[in-house]
C-alpha cells in the first residue's frame, strides 16, 4: 500500500514543531484562526505543488513567506510505499521553496539539534543524514516534482521512478480533485466529467479548436465572401466586382496610353527645342536683313511722295489763280447784276436817239413859236437867260461835282490800291498755311480713299487663312482616324461575338457530354443505393422479425428452414411470434424433409452476408462516386482550359478595342479641341476682320475728323482771311464811303443847289412859258401842242441826265468784260487742263504708291513671318524654361539628356508643353481615378483576403503593380483556381469536422458505463442514511460549439456525396446544401470567436445532471449541487460525490495497480450530524480514501484515527507573536509527539 503517512512542520507557518499522522482519518478541531486551513493547505501542497492553487487569499502572505519565514523553516512529508519509507523535504533556497527526496523515514534528529533548535541550513541536515541515507538533487521545478510523485516517467531520470506514489500519465485529475474538494464550495459537472473521462483513457481525445480557429476556419467566412463577391450581381444583372475590376484595368490601360503619349510628346518637344537652338540664329540674321530692305523701300516711297507733292503743288497754285480770277469775274458779274447793268447799258445806248429827239422837239417848238418871234425872242431871251443862268450855275456845280467825283475817284482808287495791297499781303501771309491745309486735305483724301479701298477689299479677304486651313486639315485627318478606329472596333467586336459563340458551343458540348456520362453513372449508383437501403431496412427489422428470432434462437437456420421459406413474406415478417415447441429441429410442421435435395436459396443470407453485401455495394458506390468526381473534374478542367483559351483570345481582342477606344476618345478630344480652336480661329478671323473694319471705320472717322478739322481750320483760315479781307474791305469801304459821303454830301448839296436852282429856274421858266403861252394864246398860238412838246422835251432831258450819270459804270463794265468776263471760258479750259494734269499726276502717283505699297506689304509680310517665327521660338524657349520648373518636367527630363535630331516638330513647343501639362494633370487625374477605383475594388476585401490582394498602397508604383496583377488575375481566370481551392478546403473542413466529432462522440457508451458504475457504486456501498438516492445522467451538450459540430457532422453524414460536388458558388440545387453548410461553418466561426478554450474536450461533448433524494426531498435533475437541500445536505452530497469522483479517478489513474490511498480534505464536515459523519468516513475508507476535515469542536472522536486540537499561545521570543499549538486528543496509535 502506498500513501502519505505523516507531515512534519519545523518552524513553518506559526507552528514551531509538529508531527501529524495522516495514515488514517484526521480531525482537526479549534476555533477560527487557529491554523486548521494552514495545515490543510500544507497537505494540499504535497499533492498539487501549485502555490497559486492553495486557496491563500491575495491579501495574505505568499506561500513562501508564510510557510518558510526562516532559513530553518521546513515541511517534511513522509511516504509509505509498501515496506519502503521515504520523505519529501520542502525548504527555501535563494528565496524560493524547493523540494528534495531522501530515502529514509523521518527522524527528528535530521532537523533538530540536541538543544531543540532547528538546523539553519541544508548542510547540517545533510551531515545528519549521513552517508547511508540517499538524497536527490534539489527539485526546483514543481512540474518535475509532480511527474516524480505521480509516476509520469517520460523524460525522468531512473533514480526518481522509485518515488512514485502511483504510475500514470493522466495524473492531473488527482491533485485537481483533491484541490477542488478543499477549495470549491460548488462541485461543477465539468470537473466530474473530466474525472470520468480521464478514468476511461490516459490519452483523452480533443478537438483542437485553436487549430480550427487559427488554421482550418481562419478567415474561412472572409474567404467564402471573397469568392462569393465575384458572383454578386447588381440591379442591372451585372457582376459588380467585375465591373469594378474592369474600371481598374481600364484606368491602368489609360495610364499606359497616357504614358506612351507623354513619351511621344516629350520626344517631339526635345526635337523641337533642338531645332530652335540650331535655327534661331539664322532666323535672327534673316530678320535683320529683311527689316533693312523694308526700311529702304519705305524711304524710297517717302521720296517719291515728296516729288509728287511738289509737282502737284505747282499745278494746284495755277488752278488756284484761275479759281481766283473766276471768282473775281463772278463777283464783278454779281455786282453789275445787282446794279442792273443790262438796263443801264440799254439806256446809255439810247443816248444818241435821245439827243436827236431832243433836237427834233426843240425844232418843233421853234416852229410852233416862229410866228411870234419877237415875243418868242423876248421869252426865249428870258428863257435863255434863265437857262443860261441855270446852266451856268448848273455847269459850275456840275464841274464841282465832276471835280468832286474825279477827286473821289482818285481817292477811291488810292484807297482801293492801298487796301488791295493790304489784302494781298493778308492773303500772302496766310497762303502757306492755307496751302499746307489743302495739301493735308489732299493727303487725307488719299488716305481716306486708301482706307475705303482696303475696306472694300476686306469684304472678300479671309484672315488667318493658313491657320484655319491647317485646322481644317487636322479636322479631316482626325475624322478619318476616328472613322478607321470605329470601323476596326466594329470588326473586332464582331470577332469577340464570334469567339463567345464558339466558346458557348464548345462549353455546351463539354457540359452535354459530361451530363450524359454523369446521368449514366448516377443511375447505376442509385441502383446500388436502393439495394443498400433495402438491406439496411431488413436488418433494422432484424430484432422484431422472424429473421432476427432465427438468428438468436436457431443455429444454422439458413440451411434448414431458410431453404423453404420466402424471404420477404416470412423471414422479415414481424407478426409471426415464433416459438420452439419441439426438440426435433429437422421437421417442418411435423413433417421430415430431405433438405439436402434443395439448394440454398440465394436470397437467404446471414447478417454477416448482408453486411458483406452492403460493404461490397458501398465499395461499388465509392468507385462510382470516384468516377463521377473524375467526370466532374475532367469537365471542370476542360471548361477551365477552354475558358482560359477563349478569355485570352477575347481579352486580346478587348485590349485592341480598349486601345482603339482610348485612341478614338483621344482623337475625339483632339477633334473637339481642334473644332474649338478652329472656331476660335474663325472667330478670330471674323474678329480680326471686324476689328480691322472697325479700325478702318475708326480710321475713316479719324480721317473724316481730321479732314473736317483741317477743313474747319481751312475754313477758319479762309474765314480769317475773309474776315481780315472783309475788314480791310470794310475799312476800304468805310474810307471810300466816308470820302463818298463827303463827296455825295457835297454833290448832294450841289445837286440840291442845282435842284433848287433848277426849281427856281423851272419856276421862272414855267412862269415865263406860262406868260409866253398866255401871250401866245392871246395872240393865237397852239399852246396845247406846245405843252406836249415841252413835256416831251422834259422827259428826254431826264433820260439824258440818267445816261450822263451812268456812263462811267458802263465804261467800267466794258473794261471788266474785256479783262474778265470774256476770258472766263479760257479760264475754265485752263482750269480743266490743269485739273486733268493733276488727276493724271495723282493717278501715276497712286499707281507708283500702290506698287511701292505692295512691295512694302510683301516685305512686311516676310518680316512679320520671320518675326512670328522668332517670336514663336522665343515663346517656346520661355515656355520651355517655365516648363522646366513645372511638376511635369521631372517625369520627362530623361528625354532631354540626349539630343534628338530631325527637322523638328511642326508643332510649337508651347503647344506641346500645353499637351504635356495636360497629359501630366490627366496622368494625375487617371492615377487618382486608378486609386479611387482600386480603393472601391479592394473595399470588398480586407488585408487577409484569400487572393492576397494588397489593401494598402504607399506609392503610385504599388497601385500600378496592383492593377497589372489584377489584369493578369482577370485574364488568366485565377478566380476559378481560388474557387476550386476553397471548394476543396470546404469539403475537407466539413469532412474533418464530421470525423473528429464522430471521434469525440465515440466514448459516449463508455462514459455512460462509468456513470452507471458510479450510480451502482453509490447504491452498493451507501452508508449514509440521510441520502436515499443519488444518481447522475448525461444529456446533450449545451455547449454551442459542440451543438454546431454535431449539426455539421450530421449534415456531412447526410450530404457527403453532393457536398462541394459542383462548387460552392454554382446556381444549381447543390448550392442550397452548400449554402447550408457554409452557414453552419459561419455560425461555428462566430461561436469559436466567443470560445475561450483552445481545445474542445470530451467532457464538453455532453452535459451531466444530478438527482438527489434526501429523506423525502427530491432535487430533480440539476447541473449544480449547491443548494440541493439544507446546508448539511449540500455538504453531505458534495462530500459523497467528491469521494466517488476521486475513487473513479483513483481506480482509473493507473492500470498497473490500485494499492494506494489518497487524502480527501474537507473543511465543512463539522456541519454534519454525527451519524452522517460516521457514514461519510466509512463511505470514503471503503474506497481507500482517507478524510481530513476540520471543525470547531470534536465529534465522533472514536471514528477518527487522529484528532488534533489547535490553539494559539504567545511566543516566548516575542510578545507580539503567537504560535500554533497542536495537541493530539485521541491516541489510537501512540506515535506522534507534539512539541
Amino acid at each position: 500500500m502506498r500513501y502519505l503517512n505523516r507531515i512534519i512542520f519545523v518552524n513553518s507557518a506559526s507552528v514551531k514543531y509538529a508531527e501529524i499522522g495522516l495514515d488514517g482519518n484526521v480531525h482537526l478541531i479549534g476555533t477560527q484562526g487557529v491554523g486548521k486551513s494552514t495545515l490543510l493547505r500544507a497537505v494540499l501542497f504535497f499533492y498539487n505543488a501549485d502555490k497559486s492553487k492553495l486557496g491563500i487569499p491575495k491579501e495574505k502572505k505568499r506561500f513562501d513567506d508564510y510557510y518558510f519565514e526562516y532559513q530553518n523553516s521546513y515541511i517534511i512529508y513522509e511516504i509509505v510505499k509498501g515496506s519502503a519509507i521515504f520523505c519529501v523535504l520542502a525548504y527555501k533556497v535563494n528565496g524560493k521553496v524547493v523540494l528534495r527526496f531522501f530515502n529514509s523515514k523521518y527522524k527528528k534528529s535530521f532537523f533538530i539539534d540536541n538543544d531543540g533548535s532547528a538546523f539553519d541550513g541544508w548542510d547540517k541536515t545533510r551531515n545528519a543524514l549521513g552517508e547511508d541515507v540517499y538524497y536527490t538533487k534539489i527539485i526546483s521545478s514543481y512540474d518535475e516534482y509532480r511527474k516524480i510523485l505521480y509516476g509520469d516517467n517520460k523524460g525522468l531520470r531512473a533514480e526518481f521512478r522509485k518515488y512514485a506514489l502511483i504510475e500514470s500519465k493522466q495524473y492531473q485529475n488527482i491533485p485537481r480533485t483533491i484541490q477542488n474538494v478543499l477549495l470549491n464550495s460548488n462541485l461543477e459537472a465539468k470537473f466530474i466529467k473530466d474525472t470520468i473521462i480521464k478514468s476511461i483513457s490516459e490519452d483523452e481525445f480533443k478537438i483542437d479548436i485553436e487549430n480550427y480557429s487559427k488554421n482550418h476556419l481562419r478567415d474561412f467566412e472572409m474567404q467564402i465572401q471573397n469568392i462569393k463577391v465575384w458572383s454578386k450581381e447588381d440591379k442591372e444583372g451585372q457582376i459588380r466586382i467585375k465591373k469594378q475590376a474592369n474600371i481598374v484595368i481600364d484606368n491602368h490601360r489609360s495610364f499606359n496610353f497616357i504614358k506612351g503619349d507623354r513619351e511621344k510628346l516629350a520626344k517631339n518637344l526635345s526635337s523641337r527645342m533642338n531645332y530652335i537652338k540650331r535655327e534661331r540664329a539664322n532666323f535672327l540674321i534673316n530678320l535683320d536683313s529683311e527689316k533693312k530692305t523694308l526700311n529702304a523701300l519705305k524711304k524710297k516711297k517717302e521720296k517719291l511722295n515728296d516729288l509728287h507733292r511738289k509737282r502737284e503743288q505747282r499745278i494746284i497754285s495755277e488752278i488756284d489763280y484761275i479759281k481766283k480770277e473766276l471768282k473775281k469775274s463772278k463777283d464783278k458779274k454779281d455786282y453789275y447784276k445787282s446794279q442792273n447793268i443790262e438796263f443801264i447799258i440799254e439806256k446809255v445806248a439810247e443816248k444818241e436817239s435821245l439827243i436827236s429827239e431832243e433836237k427834233s422837239k426843240l425844232a418843233e417848238k421853234e416852229l410852233l413859236t416862229s410866228e411870234f418871234s419877237e415875243m418868242n425872242q423876248k421869252y426865249n431871251a428870258l428863257l435863255l437867260q434863265v437857262e443860261n443862268q441855270q446852266k451856268k450855275f448848273n455847269n459850275g456845280k456840275n464841274e464841282e461835282i465832276i471835280q468832286l467825283k474825279d477827286n473821289f475817284g482818285d481817292v477811291k482808287l488810292e484807297f482801293i490800291q492801298s487796301y488791295d495791297k493790304l489784302i494781298e499781303k493778308i492773303k500772302l501771309a496766310n497762303q502757306d498755311e492755307e496751302e499746307s491745309k489743302k495739301r493735308q486735305l489732299k493727303s487725307l483724301a488719299n488716305e481716306e480713299s486708301g482706307v475705303k479701298n482696303n475696306k472694300a477689299e476686306l469684304k472678300h479677304k479671309v484672315f488667318f487663312a493658313n491657320e484655319i486651313e491647317k485646322y481644317h486639315e487636322t479636322e479631316r485627318q482626325l475624322k478619318d482616324k476616328i472613322f478607321k478606329i470605329e470601323t476596326l472596333a466594329d470588326s473586332v467586336n464582331s470577332q469577340v461575338k464570334t469567339a463567345r459563340k464558339e466558346w458557348e458551343l464548345e462549353s455546351g458540348k463539354i457540359e452535354q457530354t459530361a451530363l450524359i456520362k454523369l446521368e449514366k453513372e448516377q443511375k447505376i449508383r442509385q441502383t446500388y443505393l436502393d439495394k443498400v437501403l433495402t438491406i439496411e431496412k431488413r436488418l433494422k427489422q432484424d430484432k422484431s422479425s422472424f429473421y432476427g428470432w432465427l438468428n438468436d434462437n436457431v443455429s444454422n437456420w439458413e440451411n434448414t428452414i431458410g431453404k423453404v421459406v420466402d424471404a420477404e413474406e416470412v423471414l422479415f415478417n414481424a407478426s409471426l411470434n415464433p416459438k420452439q415447441v419441439t426438440e426435433n429441429k429437422s421437421t417442418f410442421f411435423g413433417i421430415e424433409l430431405n433438405l439436402n435435395a434443395i439448394g440454398k436459396r440465394t436470397n437467404i443470407k446471414t447478417v454477416d452476408e448482408f453486411n458483406r453485401e452492403i460493404v461490397n455495394l458501398r465499395n461499388k458506390i465509392v468507385e462510382i462516386e470516384g468516377v463521377i468526381i473524375a467526370i466532374t473534374e475532367n469537365k471542370d478542367n476542360s471548361i477551365s482550359n477552354l475558358t482560359v483559351r477563349f478569355k485570352k483570345k477575347i481579352n486580346t481582342l478587348k485590349n485592341e478595342i480598349k486601345e482603339g477606344e482610348y485612341t478614338r476618345l483621344k482623337n475625339k478630344e483632339k477633334l473637339r479641341v481642334n473644332v474649338v480652336n478652329l472656331e476660335e480661329w474663325r472667330e478670330k478671323s471674323v474678329s480680326e476682320k471686324r476689328d480691322i473694319l472697325k479700325r478702318c471705320d475708326i480710321d475713316l472717322e479719324k480721317l473724316f475728323g481730321q479732314r473736317k478739322k483741317i477743313e474747319d481750320e481751312l475754313i477758319s483760315i479762309e474765314k480769317r482771311i475773309r474776315q481780315k479781307v472783309s475788314k480791310k474791305e470794310r475799312e476800304k469801304s468805310d474810307e471810300i464811303k466816308i470820302a463818298e459821303d463827303i463827296k455825295n454830301k457835297a454833290i448832294e448839296d450841289m445837286e440840291l443847289a442845282i435842284s433848287n436852282n433848277n426849281a427856281t429856274s423851272q419856276i421862272r421858266i414855267q412862269e415865263l412859258e406860262r406868260q409866253q403861252g398866255v401871250e401866245l394864246g392871246n395872240k393865237g398860238a397852239d399852246t396845247k401842242r406846245l405843252d406836249v412838246v415841252n413835256d416831251k422835251l422834259e422827259e428826254v432831258r431826264k433820260k439824258l441826265d440818267f445816261i450822263k450819270n451812268n456812263e462811267a459804270i458802263v465804261s467800267e463794265y466794258g473794261l471788266h468784260k474785256k479783262e474778265l468776263f470774256d476770258r472766263v471760258p479760257q479760264f475754265n479750259v485752263d482750269k480743266s487742263s490743269l485739273e486733268s494734269k493733276q488727276a493724271i499726276l495723282m493717278d501715276n502717283q497712286e499707281i507708283e504708291q500702290k506698287n511701292f505699297s505692295q512691295k512694302i506689304n510683301n516685305q512686311d509680310v516676310e518680316v512679320q513671318s520671320i518675326e512670328k517665327q522668332v517670336d514663336e521660338f522665343n515663346r517656346d524657349l520661355e515656355g520651355f524654361e517655365q516648363f522646366k520648373k513645372s511638376d511635369a518636367f521631372p517625369h520627362v527630363q530623361k528625354y532631354f539628356l540626349n539630343k534628338i535630331g530631325g527637322g523638328g516638330s511642326s508643332q510649337s513647343a508651347v503647344s506641346i508643353i500645353s499637351e504635356l501639362n495636360a497629359n501630366h494633370y490627366k496622368n494625375i487625374e487617371i492615377v487618382q481615378d486608378l486609386r479611387q477605383s482600386i480603393n472601391i475594388f479592394i473595399g470588398n476585401f480586407d488585408e487577409n483576403n484569400i487572393f492576397k490582394f494588397k489593401v494598402k498602397f504607399n506609392e503610385n508604383s504599388d497601385l500600378l503593380n496592383f492593377a497589372t496583377e489584377l489584369k493578369e488575375f482577370i485574364e488568366e481566370d485565377k478566380i476559378s483556381e481560388f474557387k476550386n481551392r476553397v471548394n476543396e478546403r470546404f469539403v475537407h473542413i466539413i469532412q474533418l469536422i464530421g470525423n473528429e466529432t464522430t471521434e469525440l462522440q465515440s466514448k459516449e457508451a463508455e462514459i455512460e458505463k462509468v456513470i452507471r458504475k458510479i450510480n451502482n457504486d453509490f447504491v452498493g456501498r451507501n452508508f449514509v442514511e440521510a441520502i436515499k438516492k443519488m444518481e447522475m445522467r448525461t444529456q446533450e451538450s449545451s455547449n454551442p460549439v459542440v451543438r454546431l459540430l454535431i449539426k455539421i457532422k450530421e449534415f456531412n453524414d447526410e450530404n457527403s456525396l453532393i457536398l462541394g460536388g459542383n462548387d460552392l458558388f454554382t446556381s444549381s440545387n447543390t448550392k442550397n446544401k452548400n449554402n447550408e453548410a457554409i452557414e453552419l461553418l459561419k455560425q461555428l466561426v462566430k461561436e469559436l470567436e466567443k470560445y475561450k478554450n483552445s481545445a474542445l474536450t470530451l467532457s464538453e461533448s455532453f452535459d451531466l445532471q444530478f438527482k438527489i433524494i434526501e429523506n423525502d426531498n427530491d432535487s430533480g435533475w440539476v447541473e449544480k449541487l449547491s443548494n440541493v437541500g439544507s446546508e448539511g445536505t449540500d455538504v453531505l452530497v458534495k462530500a459523497m460525490i467528491n469521494i466517488l469522483l476521486l475513487n473513479v479517478f483513483k481506480n482509473g489513474a493507473s492500470k498497473k495497480f490500485q494499492d494506494f490511498k489518497l487524502h480527501c480534505m474537507m473543511d465543512e464536515i463539522g456541519r454534519l450530524h454525527p451519524n452522517n459523519v460516521k457514514g461519510i468516513l466509512r463511505f470514503a475508507n471503503e474506497r481507500n480514501i482517507l478524510l481530513i476535515n476540520g471543525s470547531p469542536i470534536s465529534q465522533n472522536p472514536i471514528d477518527y484515527k487522529y484528532t488534533y486540537k489547535l490553539s494559539k499561545e504567545q511566543s516566548k521570543a516575542s510578545d507580539q507573536k503567537y504560535i500554533t499549538k497542536i495537541t493530539r486528543l485521541v491516541k489510537v496509535i501512540p506515535k506522534v509527539v507534539n512539541q
